[in-house]
């Protein structure tokens, strides 16, 4: 709905025929990233999506999802992770995903509005070749043969959600009526290293790995209640 840099007037030509749901998936994604460029990550997630909330109002929109992540809540060790676990993003993207998630909240008391956001742990599947996500790393390392990079002793667990989960989560939360947070993903952790097994077993081949320092902002856990 929004490009990488949302112009108002797109926004109000795309709300013209007052849709009943907006799905709001647009945003810059890469955490890296955010710490490279915060001024950015904001323009495109925080202030792309108030225009959007805004002119979604306007056109008279019963409903927004937004697409969120887990990230809001910043690092909680092995704790297990729900819609009540406190905001304390680590990085600019989390930041950002949460001041949207404030905003929402903001739109759904002041003009009743209701914004679902779809909090998503790591999402893989078909068509996200381009996308800097660890899951592409490894099939990358084993297709050229090259090593895969891995922070630090690779034990940090994350929560794989497929394409197909994702999807049906956006379709649930606007066919309920959602209002508010809710927290997707498979409710099963992973390791790094035990995914490096599973991705030499899918394709077949061994896939070496770098071990470097963790960068800031690495989270040791990601384990969610469903």
């Amino acid at each position: 709905m929004v490009g990488d840099v949302c112009a108002r007037e797109d926004v109000e030509a795309a709300l013209a025929d007052q849709p009943a749901v907006v799905f709001h998936l647009a945003a810059r994604t890469s955490v890296l990233g955010s710490i490279r460029d915060p001024e950015g990550v904001y323009a495109v997630n925080v202030a792309a999506t108030q225009q959007l909330l805004e002119c979604a109002r306007q056109a008279g929109t019963r409903q927004v999802v937004l697409a969120s992540t887990n990230a809001v809540v910043g690092d909680v060790g092995r704790d297990l992770i729900d819609e009540q676990t406190p905001l304390r993003p680590l990085t600019p993207y989390g930041a950002t995903k949460a001041a949207a998630e404030m905003l929402a909240s903001a739109y759904t008391a002041s003009f009743e509005l209701a914004v679902a956001a779809v909090r998503l742990t790591n999402v893989y599947g078909p068509g996200m070749a381009k996308k800097d996500t660890f899951v592409i790393r490894l099939f990358r390392a084993a297709a050229s043969g090259r090593p895969a990079t891995v922070y630090g002793d690779g034990h940090q667990e994350r929560d794989y959600l497929f394409i197909d989960d994702a999807v049906a989560a956006f379709l649930l939360a606007w066919q309920r009526d959602l209002s508010g947070p809710i927290t997707i993903g498979t409710g099963r952790s992973t390791s790094v290293l035990e995914l490096v097994q599973l991705a030499e077993a899918a394709s077949g081949r061994r896939v070496s790995v770098e071990h470097v320092a963790a960068p800031t902002g690495e989270m040791r856990a990601v384990r969610v209640d469903i």
